[in-house]
């Protein structure tokens, strides 16, 4: 899955700025953020009045001591340190340097560790916890893939397309998405051919995003392990899916989701399709998918033309109610 972020935040350093700046920017996503790293509930109003800095330097009795992210509050000082590389662990200087970042004349005080699901140095967490024990300072430890599901859910029904950008890097790089044993055998029959023609049909699935955003549709996108495609959207509510989907009846789909409030669902129902679940887990969130022609596969053009048309004939148009 390629992300304006691919190329751009690639080291540590990149990914604590990320965090710190979305916390900075949104006060929603830093009181997710913080409620899930801390393990209490920190309210949208408190935490757009904290301040958030990085790589702030603390002097103490052992040198200099730089957490990467320092939140602070009337009440609050919370340190978050951010890993992304599983073998990547804690210097001496770190294990004993957190005490004199801690300032007595704050409320709470935590020390969050973000790590990969991975990391294989949570044992010195309970060290680190001994040493801060007298200082009523909280240790925490949050997987990166425990996170991201409940960033996600906060940002669910907003208007930040950045942040969902963000949001699809961080699933793509940290969860974990293991192969099951169809998916192992069907591997071992590798097809070049397979491959590229699957890469073409992206391609085309990118193209055709670009003529929607270019002629003044909105639309958002969605890729993940399972699904590769993008939404048609008229202010909050969502008119049509278009991509590619391992669930779907063909290799390029598009169509409506059936029962759900955030759908504008057509006013009239064209013959055929198919109706497919979202996921096998949750049977109930049904999809009714149209298979794009052929010609379509590798032809962006014929791909919008062909949404639009049912967007056309059998969605209510602005204005109207289904």
């Amino acid at each position: 899955m390629a992300t304006i972020f691919d190329n751009v935040v690639t080291r540590e350093n990149d990914h604590t700025h990320l965090v710190r700046n979305l916390m900075d920017r949104n006060p929603k996503v830093a009181a997710a953020l913080l409620s899930c790293l801390t393990q209490q509930t920190i309210s949208e109003v408190e935490a757009a009045k904290f301040i958030y800095r990085t790589q702030q330097s603390f002097e103490g009795p052992d040198g200099r001591q730089i957490p990467d992210i320092v939140v602070l509050g009337e009440n609050l000082q919370c340190l978050i340190e951010v890993k992304i590389d599983p073998e990547l662990g804690l210097t001496p200087r770190q294990l004993d340097g957190y005490a004199g970042c801690f300032s007595t004349e704050r409320g709470k005080k935590h020390l969050c560790f973000l790590v990969p699901n991975d990391w294989k140095h949570s044992h010195l967490l309970v060290q680190i916890s001994a040493a801060l024990e007298k200082q009523n300072v909280y240790v925490h430890r949050c997987y990166w893939k425990d996170l991201i599901p409940k960033l996600a859910q906060t940002v669910a029904s907003g208007e930040d397309n950045l942040l969902k950008e963000v949001l699809n890097f961080w699933k793509w790089r940290f969860e974990i998405s293991q192969m099951t044993p169809d998916e192992r055998e069907f591997m071992k029959t590798w097809s070049g051919e397979k491959y590229r023609a699957i890469r073409k049909l992206e391609k085309t699935v990118d193209q055709a995003k670009k003529l929607f955003d270019a002629r003044q549709h909105k639309t958002e996108l969605e890729t993940d392990v399972t699904a590769y495609g993008f939404y048609i959207k008229r202010q909050d509510l969502y008119l049509l899916w278009i991509g590619i989907w391992d669930t779907a009846p063909a290799p390029l789909t598009y169509g409506y989701q059936l029962d759900s409030p955030h759908w504008l669902r057509p006013s009239s129902i064209p013959s055929g399709g198919a109706i497919v679940p979202d996921s096998p887990a949750v049977a109930k969130n049904q999809y009714h998918l149209w298979a794009f022609p052929q010609e379509a596969w590798d032809d962006a053009e014929r791909v919008y033309a062909k949404a639009l048309s049912f967007l056309d004939t059998y969605l209510p148009r602005a204005g109207e109610t289904a």
